[in-house]
This record gives structure tokens, C-alpha cells and sequence, in this order.
């Protein structure tokens, strides 16, 4: 039987960017944004730590959690934006 998948909107709304993809519900939302952001910006080269995820238009703070945990539905919305001056980026230091 083959592995169930969801299909999900993933897009980066600050450039108009949207790709419908599919991912298994115990995908992590990292690994999309790391799988979704060279195709959505065509750059093999994106920093994904440059970029956080929304979802329901709520930053995701640990990108550990999966779609299943988070309750993304068939056609969810998974929002990628980049970090900037009213977002920063999270302090590592």
C-alpha cells in the first residue's frame, strides 16, 4: 500500500509565489520549506534559515512539528515568508 500524502498549497505570498505539492502528513514543516523554497524562488542555493513558515497565518516556531501535528487538512496553506526588519529572525547567540 502506498504511503497516504497530502496535498498543500505551499506559497510565499511577499513575491506571489505559489506551487501546489505533496507531502506525507509526518513530513516536517523544515522539510518543506527546504524542499518547497528552490522551486518556489528558483534558486538552488536559497538559506533556508533566512525564511520561517506560517500556518493559519501563525509562525510555526519549532519547524520540527509535522503536517499531521499541526492539523494541516487536504488543500491546506503552508506560508513561507522571509525574516526582515518587523520579522527578525529568532536570536542564536
Amino acid at each position: 500500500m502506498a504511503e497516504e500524502t497530502l496535498k498543500v498549497r505551499v506559497i510565499v505570498p511577499d513575491l506571489w509565489r505559489e506551487r501546489k505539492m505533496e507531502f506525507a502528513p509526518n513530513t516536517s514543516v523544515a522539510a518543506i520549506k527546504q524542499a518547497a523554497l528552490p522551486k518556489l524562488l528558483g534558486d538552488d542555493d536559497v538559506d533556508p534559515s533566512a525564511y520561517y513558515i506560517e500556518y493559519f497565518e501563525k509562525e510555526v516556531l519549532d519547524e520540527s512539528r509535522t503536517l499531521a501535528e499541526l492539523g494541516v487538512p487536504e488543500g491546506g496553506v503552508i506560508s513561507i515568508r522571509a525574516y526582515d526588519l518587523d520579522h527578525p529572525a529568532p536570536f542564536k547567540g
